[in-house]
């Protein structure tokens, strides 16, 4: 999904621009053919180029910018992002300083701007990384291609899961039982730890508050060394009582929301609740997929959530982490609501964050505390193990994007079971706390 809307946005640039050749890489033509007739291009003609092939005559150094365009006898590499702010990412900045660098070096000529398009459409210009330094990452990187060994770089799990290596890097790092799995270690305390000796969790584990010589290290010892202990042992650790609300009705609760957020014509596409009974059963309220039937289904959800709150005035919705409470407030601000929901959803204690509960009171050995992570580690299983949020925000681009009926709702029909899914992994982490042994 996010390759056809990075391809819709190029071409939408593509067609502003004038006497456009390319896209050569893609187009059929070899990597060599693509390299030389970009060349070519550039060297004898005036012409912007898409999807030019640079490759440095060494064949080991070659960049593919989405754009290089004209300026007088002057070059400008142009890249397109899907992000809102792809600035902020130095590895975006190094793409296209790189692209510029290796144009200027084929086809001596001046540079004379590097330029991304945002996924707003928006031009923002490149600061230019020294050539010194874009030197030293190209050395770099054929060090690490040749007999290298590789770096040793890990980030914090929620940076590092999307990576194309991430199943190599975190499953070598578990077996190895190394610190930075841990979520309490940062790699700023992982630097610190391992400065001390200590690179493995039984490391940790064995270590006392007071025997670290960093004042940074002391003060986070009881955290790092309550984990480490769940890790060393592969069992939780118990810090307190959860102490739920038993004696309130639980109403599991999960949205489902566009990656678009606010920006969205329909930011929540799926409401989705259920009562807890001896047989809990899933409530799915999905929205049309227009600004009107967004409307349509924030009013029934609104007018659900009254008659459970008047069945139920003791009921407390039960979400994992912040988004539902976040959603509450941006619809009623979005399309308003009655105020006998407002007062009831903005009761204390009426929206219960069991992600925080379940981190306040336990300790765990897992490299994340997501639904996704601890509900397996209990014995929980999604009906479809692919399905995650982003799975499910692209099933929703799907069916907006289909003309057949049947087609449409059998895409958001998966939405709904995987939603229902994550109301019962809350539901059998919810029963696992509830059984707290101390």
């Amino acid at each position: 999904m996010l390759g056809e809307r990075s391809r819709a946005l190029e071409d939408r640039i593509a067609e502003a621009i004038p006497d456009l050749a390319g896209p050569l890489q893609g187009s059929g033509l070899t990597f060599e053919q693509a390299a030389a007739e970009t060349l070519r291009l550039l060297r004898e003609t005036s012409r912007p180029v898409r999807r030019p092939v640079l490759a440095s005559a060494d064949g080991l150094r070659s960049a593919s910018p989405a754009f290089i365009l004209r300026d007088g006898d002057a070059l400008v590499i142009r890249d397109v992002r899907l992000a809102h702010r792809p600035l902020s990412r130095r590895d975006n900045r190094v793409r296209v300083a790189f692209a510029g660098w290796l144009a200027r070096e084929l086809t001596g000529r001046v540079v004379a701007r590097l330029e991304i398009v945002n996924g707003l459409g928006e031009v923002q210009e490149v600061e230019p990384e020294p050539d010194e330094e874009l030197a030293r990452l190209s050395a770099r990187t054929v060090e690490l291609l040749g007999d290298s060994p590789e770096p040793d770089m890990l980030l914090a799990h929620s940076h590092c899961q999307h990576c194309d290596h991430y199943a190599h890097c975190w499953d070598r790092a578990e077996a190895e039982h190394r610190i930075e799995v841990m979520p309490a270690v940062t790699r700023a305390r992982a630097e610190l730890l391992r400065a001390e000796g200590v690179r493995t969790y039984h490391e940790l584990a064995a270590r006392k508050p007071g025997s670290f010589t960093r004042r940074e290290l002391r003060e986070a010892a009881p955290a790092l060394l309550d984990e480490a202990r769940a890790f060393a042992t592969g069992a939780p650790v118990w810090l307190r009582d959860p102490a739920l609300p038993r004696d309130r009705t639980p109403v599991w609760f999960d949205v489902e929301s566009d990656a678009e957020g606010e920006r969205a014509e329909v930011p929540v596409y799926l409401w989705g609740l259920a009562v807890e009974r001896d047989q809990p059963r899933f409530e799915p309220i999905l929205s049309e997929l227009t600004p009107e039937g967004d409307a349509q289904a924030w009013r029934r959800f609104v007018a659900r959530a009254l008659e459970v709150f008047r069945e139920h005035p003791d009921a407390v919705w039960v979400h994992w982490h912040h988004a539902e409470p976040m959603w509450i407030d941006r619809y009623i601000a979005r399309h308003g609501a009655p105020t006998e929901f407002v007062e009831c959803m903005r009761a204390p204690g009426a929206l219960f964050d069991l992600h925080h509960r379940l981190e306040r009171c336990v300790r765990l050995p897992l490299r994340s505390t997501s639904v996704k992570f601890v509900a397996p580690w209990l014995g929980f299983q999604w009906s479809n193990p692919d399905a995650d949020a982003a799975w499910s925000t692209a099933q929703l681009h799907r069916a907006r994007a289909t003309d057949d009926a049947s087609e449409r709702g059998r895409l958001l029909d998966e939405v709904a079971r995987y939603n229902a899914d994550d109301l019962w992994a809350m539901r059998v982490v919810w029963r696992w706390l509830a059984a707290y042994p101390g």
